[in-house]
């Protein structure tokens, strides 16, 4: 991968648990490890756009406590001393939580969410929080009244959208201005920007991690998830955050695929790709399965917006009414829109999802399958000035939300202008750490396939 911006980004940071045994042991420090973060922050986040805030002196402070806890023995886990990013609909107390929108300026937090709390009780460093799509309603990844974050990913000359909308998180990571960040995912928005900037995206089982003190979408949809370097990263954190979860089945070899009517609004780049990392899966032991989700994935989309875009705009109404108020051209209408939605087509949509969730797990049962493989996006990151807002790029991405199920994405190869395209695995409901172990092999059979054939043109 090719950075877009004319600078050198920085170097990978190690693996988060070699961060903390490196720490734990006192071969580095947390202060050490801040500073580096501050200054890498400092050096190139004016040209990437990915943070809103930065919180140095108290990452600083935090950083110094950190290292005194771990001298006197009182080390707190895998997060212990390494800084996190927020994506800035998470509450931090003290601090505004903009939501990505100039309206919300002035919205101070009184105490910290609980995925903060939860945070500094592993003894992670906040670090600062991210740009993020206006109100969380873009799988873009642009704001047109806060910037948009440059998605480091790509050739020299491209500007491509980072995806969104936890577009600052996952700038963040990919960039390596810092080991970890959070977003949040109502339909894709932690795995299709993972899959644009080439990193990992976990979302979670909904609830898996607490919601309490983040700004909402949709409370029947929104997920809190991480953005990382690796599905080990991705593990380490949802160890470290007592992800609220069974500990897991043993994962099976067996993983389900989407058949080629389902397959067909992919552009030749992904499923070029697509199909060579399923061969590489079967090379590496896997059964593939021929699997249908309850309903076409086109089908998704009207129930899912009958939940999601309602609820967004009960939330937001008082901003809707004057159109001198900064909503960005993108997301005012949709709330606007979703004012017509009727009750009974809201209570609809949510007993269909009800249904197809059973049928789904079922399904999955019946197959004796411990993941499927899909992919993230039907193509690459656009650039910016080509993104059309009409057609959000959710639609392997959504269903995962609407069946309230956990997903993941790898990277899993690029197109021959070096924009990284990610695969998606899928697990059932609570079945999170079953995901990770799939992903943690997917991820291995698809780093010795792409060490052959990196490019899908």
């Amino acid at each position: 991968m090719s950075p877009s911006n004319t600078q050198t980004l920085p170097t990978a940071f190690p693996p988060i648990a070699e961060l903390a045994r490196a720490l734990r042991s006192g071969e580095t420090t947390s202060v050490a490890l801040t500073r580096e973060c501050l200054n890498r922050i400092e050096a190139h986040d004016g040209h990437l756009h990915s943070f809103i805030e930065v919180y140095a002196a108290e990452a600083r402070a935090a950083a110094a406590q950190a290292d005194q806890d771990i001298a006197a023995g009182r080390w707190r886990g895998p997060l212990h001393g390494i800084p996190v990013a927020l994506k800035d609909l998470i509450d931090v107390q003290g601090r505004p939580t903009t939501a990505g929108s100039p309206l919300l300026h002035a919205n101070v937090a009184h105490e910290d969410a609980e995925i903060v709390k939860r945070i500094r009780a592993a003894g992670g460093i906040v670090i600062g929080k991210t740009h993020m799509v206006q109100f969380a309603l873009g799988a873009w990844g642009t704001n047109a009244h806060m910037g948009t974050p440059r998605n480091p990913a790509g050739s020299a000359d491209d500007t491509l959208v980072p995806g969104g909308s936890s577009s600052g998180s996952a700038v963040a990571v990919a960039a390596h201005l810092v080991p970890w960040a959070v977003g949040s995912d109502t339909g894709g928005s932690v795995r299709v920007p993972a899959a644009f900037c080439a990193i990992v995206g976990f979302k979670p089982t909904i609830d898996a991690l607490p919601r309490k003190g983040v700004y909402p979408l949709s409370d029947t949809l929104d997920s809190l998830g991480v953005l990382v370097s690796s599905v080990d990263d991705a593990r380490q954190c949802a160890m470290a955050l007592h992800l609220d979860v069974a500990a897991g089945e043993p994962a099976g070899m067996r993983i389900g695929y989407l058949q080629d009517d389902e397959l067909a609004p992919l552009e030749p780049a992904v499923a070029q790709c697509l199909a060579h990392n399923l061969k590489a899966l079967e090379g590496a032991g896997f059964t593939l399965v021929p699997f249908k989700f309850p309903a076409a994935l086109a089908a998704f989309k009207a129930v899912t917006n009958a939940i999601m875009i309602a609820e967004g705009a009960a939330v937001n109404d008082r901003f809707l009414d004057d159109p001198a108020l900064p909503i960005d051209p993108s997301v005012r209408p949709r709330f606007i829109d979703a004012r017509s939605t009727k009750v009974v087509e809201y209570l609809k949509a949510r007993d269909t999802a009800v249904r197809w969730q059973q049928q789904f797990a079922q399904e999955m049962a019946r197959l004796e399958l411990s993941a499927i493989a899909m992919p993230v996006t039907a193509g690459p990151a656009p650039r910016i000035e080509e993104v059309d807002h009409n057609l959000a790029p959710v639609h392997f991405t959504r269903p995962v939300n609407l069946l309230a199920l956990c997903g993941i994405s790898v990277p899993a190869g690029q197109d021959g202008r070096g924009r990284p395209i990610g695969l998606q695995l899928v697990g059932r409901a609570g079945h999170d750490f079953t995901l990770l172990d799939v992903a943690a092999q997917v991820e291995a059979a698809l780093c010795a396939s792409l060490a052959n054939k990196p490019i899908c043109a």
